[in-house]
């Protein structure tokens, strides 16, 4: 086996098409033979669905999960909670509503936190009571930082980032980011993998999150052009492009 011991896998734009989880033709087949090869943490920033919801999921198109590890800002954001005082006003869905009660902390329109996740009912008051919160001293965290996601018609549309960004500029305060592309996240799957920089490489179609921001941290890359970009800005440079995750050549990685 070669240095490279760990597979940073994101999910949907790399091995799923879109929030339906339906696997690129080849992807579940790819996968499963890694599992003797690699140790595998599978990255998203999905904070629509927990852990466990997604893990049966993917486990009903055929993945096989047994010692994979799967990583999302929700997962973090449990544990981040439990430290902290204080009530909490979200944007966000039900998987982050059921993940600040896990935590032990209570939702409130007054709260001393601010977690911002994809929100499809979000609305201007919503943005109001944020604004207002953040602006008389709430901490401030975003779940995620990205620009766009992929429905699963192919569909792309404004994810996260944009919230943060209307909120940002409103109060002047600048979020604390979870997941990707943050060195916190991929600092808690090195983590969990057990695993230096250098023996890890990130897979995913995401140039920012998946590219760039792992590169600065001395972890190597793979880009796929099958997701929402479909190549590299001429500013960001992939240790590895491919067009899609049964393309990929496992021997060559193993390698270098």
């Amino acid at each position: 086996m070669g240095k490279i011991k760990g597979l940073f896998l994101d999910l949907v734009g790399t091995i799923v098409q879109g929030k339906n989880l339906i696997p690129y033709d080849g992807a579940v087949e790819s996968f499963n033979r890694l599992r003797d090869d690699f140790k595998i943490c599978i990255i998203t920033n999905n904070t629509t669905e927990k852990v466990e919801g997604l893990k049966e999921k993917l486990e009903e198109k055929g993945f096989i999960l047994k010692d994979v590890i799967l990583l999302t800002p929700l997962l973090i954001l449990k544990n981040i909670l439990k430290e902290k005082e204080g009530k909490v006003f979200f944007i966000g869905s039900e998987a982050v509503k059921e993940t600040i009660i896990e935590s032990g902390k209570e939702i409130s329109e007054e709260g001393e936190i601010v977690v911002i996740g994809l929100d499809f009912e979000l609305n201007y008051r919503k943005l109001t009571i944020a604004t207002k919160l953040l602006l008389n001293g709430a901490e401030f965290i975003g779940l995620h930082n990205n620009r766009l996601f992929q429905r699963e018609n192919g569909v792309v549309e404004p994810s996260v980032g944009p919230i943060l960004s209307f909120l940002q500029f409103a109060t002047g305060r600048k979020p604390f980011i979870i997941g990707k592309p943050e060195w916190n996240f991929y600092a808690a799957g090195l983590n969990m993998l057990q695993l230096n920089p250098d023996e890890t490489i990130v897979v995913g179609d995401d140039p920012i999150s998946e590219v760039r921001a792992p590169k600065r941290l001395g972890i190597k890359t793979i880009f796929l052009r099958c997701g929402k970009y479909k190549e590299l800005p001429k500013s960001i440079i992939s240790d590895f492009v491919f067009d899609s995750f049964k393309d990929i050549d496992w021997d060559k990685i193993k390698n270098i």
